[in-house]
């Protein structure tokens, strides 16, 4: 028996011996599973917003207090703000401008705010979505629109508050009013109504700059003065509003600086789309209108674009990407690309032996691609083992 076992174990090593050295004669592979995506060919930048712009100046020494809402679309000839004349009791100016946006505020809601009636639930989960959008703005450090969101989740509360004490709409308009009218007496002076020369967008965000950058002299723009603009911050305290502006809503143009290596084929009139992260991730269209001469190994390209984008047009200065173009098809690693009679393909894993597929490359990093099928005879698939690496390639060839 101990003579049996003695010849059993060469033999076992032998097996092993044989089935190892197989192995390793055998083409060894690593594959990755295709899938469909897409890739953008863009660029991470920051950009100037020109507009076209009116700034009403109403002069004077006294303040100006807006009627109207920032960021609301206004109509020609319609009454946005009030010019008041004489000193000023600043605490009861303020209550005053307290009392005209909430005014303001249940007139602009009042299709949508006091449709809640008698439903407190849809309010509270307004409320919420309304303090989830003023964290993500608090985040990304947008105060101009936690100041909007807070007064909206003010007035949401309030309109909570009224339906708890059966209140109507009306009712609190008429209140509202009447605080009006008592401040204005206690203040005791004089105001001139301010109306909209053009219709579109109402903003006290007055940087001056809007004589300055205009769509009439963009076309002047270079490289170093769109960085001269960028390295600027002009703000207007709280309390220093002396001027409102309209704004086109409908036409908008961006000024960014791109490489002038990567700008070879862009050309004036071309379709490009933008995304303003900080804002949205949705793109937006848009249509180069201008490309500076070369500055410093960058060119200034100015681009149209007339999708409204809420808060966007409030901005001067933004964050972005300029996407050139947009690819979909099979993501591969730059790494699976092989040649096969000067022919561009990949090699997958079918049925345990390896098929050349001949492919297009739309797009390409220095790490991935996007192919499609160059041959619909013979088409890539959905979940293919695409190889990534292999001891050696040869159609047809048996994988272990």
């Amino acid at each position: 028996m101990k003579h049996k076992i003695n010849i059993l174990i060469p033999i076992f090593a032998l097996l092993v011996l044989m089935y190892a050295v197989r192995s390793f004669a055998g083409t060894r592979v690593q594959t990755e599973t295709l899938r469909r995506s897409s890739m953008e060919d863009l660029f991470s930048t920051k950009g100037v917003i020109i507009k076209y712009e009116s700034v009403i100046e109403p002069g004077g020494t006294g303040g100006l207090e807006p009627i109207s809402q920032e960021g609301a679309r206004v109509a020609t000839g319609q009454e946005i703000a009030v010019v008041y004349t004489g000193s000023v009791d600043t605490e009861l100016q303020n209550q005053l401008e307290q009392v005209n946006k909430k005014i303001v505020q249940v007139e602009k809601n009042q299709a949508n705010l006091f449709t809640f009636t008698g439903d407190v639930s849809r309010l509270e989960q307004k409320i919420t979505e309304q303090i989830a959008a003023l964290v993500k703005s608090s985040l990304a450090g947008d105060m101009a629109s936690v100041s909007e969101i807070q007064f909206v989740i003010e007035s949401l509360c309030e309109k909570k508050a009224q339906i708890a004490e059966g209140n109507t709409p009306q009712n609190l308009l008429t209140e509202l009013q009447a605080q009006k009218n008592k401040l204005e007496a206690q203040i005791g002076y004089a105001g001139r109504k301010l109306a909209a020369p053009r219709a579109g967008l109402f903003s006290t965000a007055v940087d001056g700059l809007e004589d300055i950058l205009t769509p009439y002299n963009m076309t002047e723009l270079t490289p170093n003065a769109v960085d001269k603009l960028l390295e600027q911050s002009v703000r207007k305290e709280a309390g220093e509003i002396s001027a409102c502006k309209i704004i086109d809503n409908f036409r908008y143009f961006v000024a960014v600086n791109l490489p002038a290596d990567r700008l070879d084929t862009l050309k004036i009139d071309e379709a490009v789309h933008l995304r303003f992260y900080d804002l949205s991730g949705d793109l937006i269209p848009a249509t180069v209108h201008y490309i500076s001469p070369e500055e410093n190994e960058y060119k200034t390209v100015i681009v149209e674009a007339n999708q409204h984008l809420e808060t966007l047009l409030k901005k001067r200065f933004v964050n972005l990407e300029f996407v050139r173009n947009r690819y979909a098809g099979y993501r591969i690693s730059v790494k699976s690309l092989r040649s096969k009679d000067d022919v561009p393909g990949v090699y997958v894993r079918r049925e345990d032996m390896l098929r050349f597929i001949p492919v297009t490359i739309l797009y390409n990093t220095q790490d991935a691609a996007i192919v499609e099928s160059a041959d619909e005879s013979i088409p890539l698939r959905l979940y293919d083992e695409v190889v990534v690496s292999a001891s050696s390639y040869e159609e047809g060839k048996l994988l272990q």
